[in-house]
C-alpha cells in the first residue's frame, strides 16, 4: 500500500507471514491503524472484517479505511438494536461497550478477520466482553490483537492473550523513538501549588479520618487472623474508593489553578490539552473557563460517539484552544495541535499517563511536547506521584520481557503500605501562587472587538487567525502597521467614534475594543458598504 514507511511495510510483511495473526504493541503514535488496514487489504480472503475498538475511535477507523482503502466499506454499528447489513467487502466497526451486546448477531456476518484494538480491554478472562471477543474468535484464523500499553499484570492476563492467539504468538513491539528518532522530544514539569487555606481545612480532615479508619481497620482483620497478604489485599479493596475521595476533593480543591494555568497558556497562543478522572472535577473546570470565555471541548465517557471526532476535528483544526479528557480519551485519538498538555489529577498507573501524554506526541508533532502535573504539596499527590514514577522506572525495563505489576489496585497497595512513613515533598521547586489571585478578566465579546493586534517576530499571520479563532473571533482583513499587525475582526464605521480603548492579552497581544452604534445605525452603515 503507498504512504507506507519503512518499518510499517516490515510489519506489515511480517503479520502477512504469521497468517494475519499477531500481537502488535508498538507504542502509541506508531500507526498500528494503518498497518492493521494494510495487513487486510493484502490478504486473501480476509473480507469481512471486524474492528472492535473504543468508542473515541469508531469514527477514526472509519475515516482511516477511506483514506487507506478506499474500496472497502466501513459500517459503524454504534447502537444495540439496528440491523446490520452482511456485505462481503465490509469492514465492520464496533466499540467494546457494544460488543457483548451485539455479538450474536456479528456471528451471522461470516467474519474472516478481527482487529482487536486496545486489546488489553479484553485481558479480564471474566468481563463479558472479553468473553463475547472469545466467542467470536473462535472459528477465525485472522486475529489482530493492538495495545500499545501491553502490561500484564497477572497470569491470568496472560491466558487471555494466548486464548486469542495461541502460545506464542507474534509481537511486535516498535517504540516511537526507535521508528521516528527525528520526533521532537517529551519532557515531564511539575507545577507545585499549595492549595487555599479553607480547602486545606477540609482535606487535613478528611485525611485524619482516613488514617484513622486505617489504624482501626489494620487491627480489625490482624485480630481476625487474618495473613499480611490477606490483609494487603482487602485494605486495597477497600481503600480505593475511600483514597479516590481524596484525590477528588484535591482535583476539585486545584481547578482555580488549573483556570489559571490555561487562561495564561491560551492567551500566548498555545492550546491545551487537559486530562482530568473525576466528573465533578471536570464540571468545575469547565465552568470555570466558561467565566473566563475560554472555549473548550469535553471527551468523557458520557460524550455521544457522534460527537467525539467532531470534538477532536475542532481542536486539531484550531476552533478550539482547550481538549478536555477522562480517561475516556487516553486511547487511540490524535491531539498534535497541541504541544501542552496538563494532569489536574494523577492517574493511578504509569501506564495510563503515557497512553494520555502520547495523544500530543505521536508521528506528525513537529514541536517538543511538554506534560505538566499540577501538583498539590501535603495532599495524595505526593503519594501518588511517588509510586507512579517507580513504576515508570521498572515497566520501561521490563516491558514486553516479562510480566509486570501494575494496576490501580496494586498501586494502591503499594500506597497503602508506606502510609504511616513520612512522604516528604519531592523537589519541584517553589509552591506558586495559582490559583490565589483573582481570576484573570475575561477576553471582550466578539461584538464589542474591533481588532486584534499582534506584536513582533512571534506571530504569523497563519498563527494570529488561529489565536482569534481559538478565541471567539472571526477576522476579516489584515492591516499591516509599524513593527506589529492587526486583524480586523468588526470594521471602525460599526463603532462610535473615539470610544476605542485597549485589553492587553499579554505582551505582544492586544485587542482593540469600542462602544458600537445602535442597531439603526448599524444598517445604515452596513447598507452604504
Amino acid at each position: 500500500m503507498p504512504g507506507l514507511r519503512r518499518f510499517q511495510r516490515e510489519d506489515v510483511d511480517r503479520i502477512k507471514e504469521a497468517g494475519l495473526r499477531a500481537l502488535v504493541a508498538s507504542s502509541p503514535g506508531t500507526g498500528k491503524t494503518i498497518v492493521s488496514i494494510a495487513s487486510i487489504i493484502e490478504t486473501a480472503r480476509s473480507l469481512p472484517a471486524l474492528v472492535v475498538c473504543p468508542a473515541s475511535v469508531t469514527l477514526n477507523w472509519a475515516r482511516e479505511l477511506q483514506k487507506w482503502a478506499p474500496n472497502l466499506q466501513p459500517i459503524v454499528i454504534d447502537d444495540g438494536s439496528s440491523e446490520i447489513q452482511a456485505l462481503r467487502g465490509a469492514v465492520y466497526i464496533i466499540s467494546w461497550a457494544l460488543l457483548d451486546t451485539r455479538w450474536t448477531d456479528l456471528l451471522q456476518l461470516q467474519l474472516q478477520t478481527i482487529v482487536a484494538d486496545e486489546a488489553h480491554f479484553a485481558k479480564s478472562e471474566e468481563a463479558l466482553r472479553s468473553q463475547a471477543l472469545y466467542r467470536l474468535t473462535r472459528k477465525i484464523q485472522h486475529i489482530l490483537l493492538l495495545s500499545g500499553t501491553p502490561i500484564i499484570n497477572h497470569e491470568g492476563e496472560l491466558r487471555a492473550l494466548k486464548a486469542l492467539l495461541g502460545d506464542k504468538p507474534l509481537m511486535i513491539r516498535r517504540l516511537l523513538e526507535d521508528v521516528e528518532p527525528d520526533i521532537p522530544p517529551k519532557t515531564r514539569n511539575h507545577v507545585p501549588i499549595k492549595l487555599r487555606p479553607e480547602h486545606e481545612v477540609i482535606y487535613d480532615k478528611a485525611s485524619a479520618d482516613f488514617e484513622s479508619w486505617l489504624l482501626d481497620r489494620q487491627k480489625d482483620l490482624k485480630e481476625a487472623g487474618l495473613s499480611r497478604v490477606s490483609i494487603e489485599r482487602t485494605l486495597a479493596a477497600e481503600s480505593l474508593t475511600k483514597i479516590g475521595y481524596l484525590r477528588r476533593l484535591v482535583g476539585e480543591f486545584k481547578v482555580p489553578a488549573a483556570v489559571e494555568w490555561i487562561a495564561k497558556a491560551v492567551r500566548v497562543g498555545e492550546p491545551v490539552v487537559v486530562f482530568c478522572e473525576h466528573q465533578n472535577v471536570v464540571r468545575k473546570l469547565s465552568r470555570g473557563l466558561k467565566r473566563q470565555r475560554i472555549r473548550h471541548g469535553i471527551l468523557d465517557g458520557n460524550t455521544p460517539v457522534q460527537e467525539r471526532q467532531g470534538l477532536i476535528d475542532d481542536f486539531q483544526d484550531h476552533k478550539l484552544p482547550v481538549f478536555i479528557g477522562t480517561r475516556a480519551a487516553k486511547e487511540g485519538i490524535t491531539l498534535t495541535a497541541a504541544r501542552h498538555l496538563l494532569f489536574v489529577e494523577r492517574f493511578y498507573t504509569s501506564a495510563e499517563e503515557e497512553q494520555a501524554e502520547d495523544r500530543i506526541r505521536r508521528i506528525g508533532q513537529k514541536y517538543p511536547t511538554t506534560i505538566w502535573y499540577l501538583h498539590a504539596y501535603g495532599t495524595t499527590d505526593d503519594r501518588v506521584d511517588v509510586i507512579v514514577r517507580t513504576k515508570r522506572q521498572v515497566i520501561r525495563t521490563a516491558i514486553g520481557s516479562k510480566t509486570t505489576a501494575e494496576s490501580p489496585l496494586g498501586n494502591v497497595a503499594a500506597l497503602l503500605s508506606s502510609w504511616s512513613n513520612h512522604v516528604g515533598k519531592q523537589d519541584h521547586g517553589k509552591a506558586s501562587n495559582l490559583g490565589f489571585g483573582g481570576p484573570l478578566p475575561p477576553l471582550p465579546p466578539a461584538a464589542r472587538t474591533h481588532g486584534v493586534v499582534f506584536y513582533g517576530e512571534r506571530w504569523t499571520a497563519k498563527a494570529a487567525t488561529w489565536w482569534c479563532k481559538m478565541n471567539g473571533y472571526e477576522p476579516r482583513m489584515k492591516i499591516e502597521m509599524q513593527g506589529r499587525f492587526k486583524l480586523v475582526v468588526q470594521p471602525t464605521q460599526l463603532f462610535r467614534s473615539r470610544s476605542f480603548s485597549s485589553f492587553k492579552v499579554c505582551k505582544d497581544v492586544m485587542i482593540i475594543v469600542g462602544r458600537r452604534l445602535g442597531a439603526q445605525n448599524r444598517r445604515i452603515v452596513q447598507r452604504s458598504r
